[in-house]
């Protein structure tokens, strides 16, 4: 027998400027549609003859992105950042995005994925944030809702969008006109018609512990939590400018202000924020971000991809 592979293309990637692993995608997915391996008879064409001693370093190569969901495949059904209809999506955020809404419109982004599950592969970005908005911890994302409305609405006369493509590209560009890294991301994602579970979201009283724990459920590594935790410059947290997405966060951490009697340091940040500079292997990577803005940059990038493509179910393209 002679050992043929099929000619597809297969764009995977390992590792971050951190040097920690990552991935695109949930860390379960349908199974993969990319590189196949096929054993054919010795008279039959193949694409290419290998010799056996190469045959298990082809198997591996081949079947990586279904055996390793640590690294960074593209989506099979998803349509590539660049094209047309990411760029009409692009252009119409920016008519409606401000610095003072970008907040807003980011924490939509972790409200609607962070409802992912990797044991049942549920959740996640499907836009089910619009069903959720009476839940007590989403008060206020009502406004977020409506700003993305109107260009929704704009959007959906020219190609339709759905929820779950539109916020995670608001996210993106919310974090870019505060100054943060250029982040494109896929479309195709298709909207649930139904609300996700309720209790899934991180609570603002866990301790680094439960954190960790909590992002491990959703296929995040401590060093991912730190720098999507990254995302609490904006806003009204006290970490610096509310309109500048920026390290100051992790600066902010490490002067532990709250710990200060009275005033109004002691109301900067969340618990949850406070736990983090707590915790060993968490205050490593504060550390990290707080001497680098480039390398939160770069690690906040990635671990945003995968947020935004944690179990999302593909359309077909």
């Amino acid at each position: 027998m002679r050992l043929g592979v099929s000619k597809h293309v297969v764009r995977c990637s390992i590792g971050t400027a951190s040097g920690e692993p990552k991935t695109d995608f949930p860390a379960k997915l349908q199974r993969s549609s990319f590189s196949t391996v096929k054993f054919r008879p010795d008279n039959a064409s193949s694409d290419l003859a290998v010799s056996s001693s190469s045959r298990r370093g082809l198997i591996c190569i081949a079947t990586l992105p279904c055996l390793l969901p640590l690294i960074d495949c593209f989506p099979a059904n998803a349509m590539r950042p660049g094209t047309k209809e990411y760029l009409v999506i692009k252009e119409e955020v920016r008519t409606v995005l401000s610095k003072g809404k970008a907040a807003g419109v980011l924490r939509l982004v972790f409200h609607d994925a962070g409802t992912f599950d990797i044991d049942d592969n549920t959740g996640g970005m499907n836009g089910s944030i619009v069903y959720e908005l009476e839940r007590p911890e989403n008060a206020g994302l009502k406004k977020s809702v409506k700003v993305l409305q109107k260009a929704k609405t704009q959007i959906d006369a020219i190609q339709p969008v759905s929820w779950a493509d539109m916020i995670a590209v608001a996210g993106a560009e919310a974090v870019e006109v505060c100054g943060g890294p250029p982040i494109q991301v896929s479309l195709g994602r298709l909207d649930t018609p139904v609300p996700d579970p309720e209790g899934r979201l991180p609570e603002e009283s866990l301790n680094a512990s439960d954190l960790k724990k909590c992002f491990q459920r959703k296929g995040f590594s401590t060093q991912e939590l730190v720098a999507l935790s990254g995302a609490h410059t904006l806003g009204s947290k006290g970490f610096g400018s509310p309109i500048s997405f920026d390290n100051s966060y992790y600066k902010v951490l490490l002067e532990k202000p709250w710990t200060s009697a009275g005033g109004m340091s002691s109301m900067i940040g969340l618990p949850s924020d406070h736990a983090l500079v707590e915790d060993d292997e968490c205050l490593r990577w504060i550390k990290k971000y707080a001497d680098s803005e480039n390398l939160f940059f770069e690690d906040f990038k990635n671990a945003y991809v995968k947020l935004v493509n944690s179990g999302v179910r593909w359309k077909n393209l």
